[in-house]
């Protein structure tokens, strides 16, 4: 379930444009998304997930924060925290007091933050949908398709823009298997101050700690 709900989030700021099929418009507003989101050099936001299932009758909501910071990253959702050093890869669940340590380079390069302007630059076909208000904020509405479905969980993705601020607003991943993910953000702060100690893991922290090192 922890990879239904991060990789969503992970779209939620890397889903670019593809280089076939897109309509103008989408296309146009793509661009303009992914000339502002290179110039970035860190960012932080706080958001909420939404993992539905009708047929399984699944509906599962939580609140998140990430920070990221170049090669680095901290993920905190409900009780999970996801720290990327630029070395190890520590993934820490408060509930059994247990920190996980892998190696970065072979984590699935569709969850890692530190990619998010480069994996998905292409790789999209894209559809616009519409411009609306949407609580008071002018949005847009994109769709995007993988061009190679198959080597993808998902179907598609529905994008919404902030059209004055061309930052992610939302994000609705549709799985094949029924699933459907919604985040929202609640904060986004681009080029954001981050102290360098949010990306360290302080084993000191976590008082009786289990380490299990699986590099």
């Amino acid at each position: 379930m922890i990879k239904h709900l991060i990789l969503p989030l992970l779209l939620l700021f890397s889903t670019l444009p593809g280089q076939a099929q897109d309509d103008a418009r989408s296309r146009a507003i793509l661009d303009k998304l992914m000339a502002k989101a290179k110039a970035w050099t860190s960012f932080e936001a706080d958001f909420t997930s939404r993992l539905e299932n009708t047929k399984d009758k699944l509906d599962v909501k939580q609140e998140g924060n990430m920070k990221v910071k170049g090669k680095r990253f901290r993920l905190q959702l409900d009780r999970n925290t996801i720290i990327n050093d630029g070395k190890v890869l520590y993934t820490y669940n408060k509930d059994n007091n247990e920190v996980m340590l892998s190696d970065p380079a072979e984590m699935d390069q569709e969850l890692d933050p530190t990619k998010l302007f480069t994996q998905f630059e292409t790789g999209f076909k894209s559809q616009f949908v519409e411009e609306k208000v949407d609580g008071g904020v002018s949005v847009q509405v994109i769709k995007l398709f993988p061009l190679e479905p198959a080597k993808k969980p998902y179907h598609t993705v529905v994008l919404t823009i902030d059209k004055a601020k061309v930052e992610p607003r939302v994000v609705q991943i549709m799985y094949k298997d029924g699933n459907v993910v919604t985040y929202t953000l609640k904060k986004f702060t681009a080029n954001s101050e981050l102290a360098d100690g949010l990306f360290v893991f302080d084993k000191s922290k976590y008082p009786g700690v289990e380490v299990n090192d699986m590099r």
